[in-house]
């Protein structure tokens, strides 16, 4: 994995976690995970390229579509897992108000041991209308997903 040299933010108000987000796959909602999790952009959370070595004291979040390919290549990535790097979260990333496949939903419910713990992210009409994740942080609906999102993660700044 290269080193991207980043390291854990410098400013006066330090959030108490970092996270590093890691796509399971193309399309699986890293840049949205990212923005909702850190939408004052204070480095809180940062996207990790393929390839990319996990900065130190950053806790590592795989994000996956709630499809069937999507549990399918968080599966695979979880099962490279390396022992020495940190065990990561899974955040799930709804593309469609309707309950996820049955298959997703046993993969997820496997996957959990593997994880510190499962989030999902709810279906956001409002990402469709906009060019960024940024654009869309101040409706109501999408203000609420990025709070949830924080809380089930233990996000406290």
């Amino acid at each position: 994995m290269k080193d991207q040299n980043l390291k854990a933010p410098e400013s006066s108000r330090l959030p108490t976690r970092w996270y590093a987000v890691i796509g399971a796959h193309g399309g699986a909602g890293v840049t949205t995970v990212t923005r909702l999790l850190d939408p004052s952009r204070d480095g809180s959370a940062v996207e990790l390229q393929p390839g990319a070595a996990l900065p130190h004291s950053y806790i590592p979040i795989v994000v996956a579509r709630s499809t069937a390919y999507g549990l399918l290549k968080a599966s695979e990535l979880l099962g490279r897992w390396h022992p020495g790097l940190p065990r990561p979260y899974l955040v799930l990333v709804r593309d469609a108000p309707l309950r996820p496949p049955l298959p997703a939903r046993y993969r997820t419910r496997v996957l959990g041991a593997r994880t510190l713990g499962v989030a999902t992210v709810p279906y956001l009409y409002r990402l469709r209308l906009v060019d960024t994740p940024e654009e869309a942080l101040t409706h109501r609906p999408v203000a609420r997903a990025s709070s949830s999102l924080r809380a089930q993660l233990g996000v406290t700044a």
